[in-house]
């Protein structure tokens, strides 16, 4: 018997495929994979090399996209919730990722979402040097600026797919199909008006109270509600 968690993931799996096929052009086959008590949405493949998208500049194959999310059925076992999200960008002449955009939603000692870019810059490189030999504790890898982890919004306001997409078409040159800016934003407004969602059954005071404000009647539930805080308090 399939269960709802499974469902779900595959048609969020179908979601993604549909999406990066009316963006990319890449018919990419998107799978929903058991691991436990989760499910990983990523493309099909056999190996973690062949579980990417390729991306192409002038029908070059110059990178690849990598993507998983890792999906649960939230506390109340009613909404979908990603509890980790895997993007990287890989350059097709080394293994090395580009960049890593990562959220873990569990996370406690980096940012909850945050990029990590695999690169260098004198100047950053400098500065991290300098705080190396102050206090090795804190900056343990001073030469390494992938070990940066910048911090993006967090669980509820972190950036989407389909952001890393409008960068990748946009700012890197990677070959798009026409309509690509209409299926990333029509993705872009289904994601936001999740979170926003997420956003409300968290913090139904304060989305009462605004509504008030501009002229709603709200009436409170019967039954009591605890705010949900700590996606508006972590890093």
């Amino acid at each position: 018997m399939t269960s709802e968690l499974e469902e779900r993931s595959r048609e969020f799996a179908g979601e993604i495929g549909d999406m990066i096929a009316a963006t990319l052009g890449d018919h990419v086959q998107m799978v929903s994979v058991k691991l436990g008590d989760r499910y990983a949405v990523r493309p099909d493949g056999t190996t973690k090399k062949n579980q990417r998208v390729p991306l192409h500049v002038q029908g070059q194959h110059l990178a690849d996209l990598a993507v998983a999310v890792f999906l649960q059925l939230d506390h109340a076992r009613e909404h979908l919730k990603a509890t980790r999200t895997d993007i990287a960008v890989y350059s097709t002449l080394d293994s090395t990722p580009l960049v890593r955009l990562e959220y873990l939603s569990d996370m406690r000692t980096d940012p909850i979402c945050h990029w990590q870019f695999h690169g260098e810059r004198g100047a950053f490189s400098h500065l991290l040097a300098i705080a190396h030999a102050k206090d090795s504790r804190r900056v343990k890898q001073p030469h390494d600026l992938s070990s940066v982890h910048l911090p993006v919004g967090g669980e509820r306001f972190r950036p989407c797919l389909e952001d890393v997409l409008e960068m990748l078409i946009k700012d890197c040159g990677v070959d798009a199909v026409e309509g690509w800016q209409a299926a990333l934003e029509a993705g872009r407004e289904r994601w936001r008006m999740r979170q926003f969602r997420s956003t409300v059954r968290d913090l139904q005071q304060e989305a009462a109270a605004t509504l008030q404000k501009y002229g709603w009647t709200v009436s409170p539930p019967t039954k009591g509600f605890t705010p949900h805080l700590a996606p508006y308090k972590q890093w």
